[in-house]
């Protein structure tokens, strides 16, 4: 019997393109590298998941979900000024441009809900000519 791949090229599609929204307000202050020109083209790619979904674990199966609407912002660990505040796509990713330096990662508690969790602040460092990849792990309290 044959089968048609419509419907898989069509999902395939779907998936692909929803991968590739993104959320992203930057405020122009001219820290990012897209306007003072720094040293070669840098980027923060992360990923936020929640986790766990299930209150049992199993072996070999993931216990964490993408999370869409993660507010997340970045601020320069050097001086402090938000580099910018992004929102997590429906993939639970996020992405920003900026330039080489050290930068911390503030998640933020999605509006009107106690749970998922936010985890805690942490502190990057973004090479110069380098797409640093993050994972942002929300806490929804199953157990």
């Amino acid at each position: 019997m044959k089968r048609s791949m419509g419907p898989v090229l069509l999902s395939l599609g779907i998936v692909l393109f929803l991968g590739s929204c993104r959320t992203v307000t930057t405020p122009n202050n001219g820290n990012d590298s897209s306007t003072n020109g720094g040293s070669g083209t840098s980027a923060i790619d992360g990923v936020v998941l929640k986790g766990p979904i299930m209150p049992v674990s199993k072996p070999g199966e993931s216990n964490t979900a993408p999370l869409a609407g993660a507010p997340i912002t970045i601020t320069n660990a050097t001086n402090s000024t938000v580099i910018a505040n992004v929102v997590s796509d429906t993939a639970g990713k996020f992405f920003v441009q900026v330039a080489a330096g050290s930068y911390i990662l503030t998640p933020n508690q999605i509006s009107g809900s106690v749970f998922p969790r936010p985890p805690q602040a942490q502190t990057v460092q973004v090479p110069a000519n380098t797409t640093f990849a993050d994972t942002l792990n929300y806490d929804t309290g199953i157990r």
